[in-house]
């Protein structure tokens, strides 16, 4: 493990995947900075506001619990920490994105650099685009159920990241492991989930995701780290 993660601060700290790194970084950015000058209105203000002043305004005890001040404050809260981890998720999405598209180029330069590894016959585009779709399907079914916890304070901050772990994580999984592995061992790895190293790194990984700028420029080392780990690994035989 000490070889991987000395090997992948080597590689990522090349002046070629440094500025690799700030590819998806601008890119994300700019994304952002368009959408925000398109679409920057106050949604809340236009919409979520009036609904709830229209909700507390009706009969029925629904209408008396929303026109409590804490309930809307409740309210109100929830969707501005939901708005901004979803606005973090999408730039995040979007570097995601752009270095999926670097990951071939990654992965060959490492493996050519250290292991050798021959990862042919490689998993197929439909085996492996496949697998992505199903992969959105089960995170938006987990997202669904998440759903009815999402207005609970404190609680939703866990909650929302159930789904987006997934999602993070299997991506990743599918994206790493169909470049640094033949056909056969690919689907060991799925199995697998890519092991419990895999898993863990993901996790810290994800959790550097939804710190601000640094998780947009750390894509690139995300990749590099996992294709390390995996290269390592396969090209011992197990």
């Amino acid at each position: 493990m000490n070889s991987v993660i000395k090997r992948s601060f080597a590689d990522f700290l090349s002046l070629r995947f440094i500025l690799l790194s700030i590819l998806p970084l601008v890119v994300s950015l700019a994304s952002l900075i368009g959408l925000v000058v398109l679409f920057g209105d106050d949604i809340f203000a236009a919409f979520a506001k009036p609904q709830i002043q229209t909700y507390a305004s009706g009969d029925g005890f629904i209408a008396w619990l929303i026109s409590l001040s804490l309930v809307q404050f409740i309210i109100t809260s929830s969707f501005y920490v939901i708005s901004i981890f979803l606005a973090i998720i999408l730039s995040v999405a979007i570097a995601a994105v752009i270095t999926g598209f670097l990951t071939p180029y990654i992965v060959k330069f490492i493996n050519q650099k250290y292991y050798n590894y021959n990862t042919t016959p490689e998993p197929s585009n439909i085996r492996v685009l496949n697998l992505i779709f199903i992969t959105f399907i089960k995170f938006i079914l987990i997202f669904l159920i998440c759903i009815p916890l999402l207005f609970i304070p404190v609680i939703n901050l866990f909650i929302l990241n159930l789904p987006f772990f997934y999602l993070f994580y299997r991506l990743m999984l599918i994206d790493v492991a169909s470049n640094t592995s033949d056909r056969l061992i690919f689907e060991v790895d799925l199995q697998k989930g890519g092991g419990v190293k895999f898993f863990s790194a993901s996790v810290i990984f994800y959790i550097i995701t939804l710190i601000p700028f640094v998780g947009l420029f750390s894509q690139i080392f995300f990749v590099i780290f996992l294709s390390h780990l995996l290269l390592e690994k396969n090209s011992k035989g197990f």
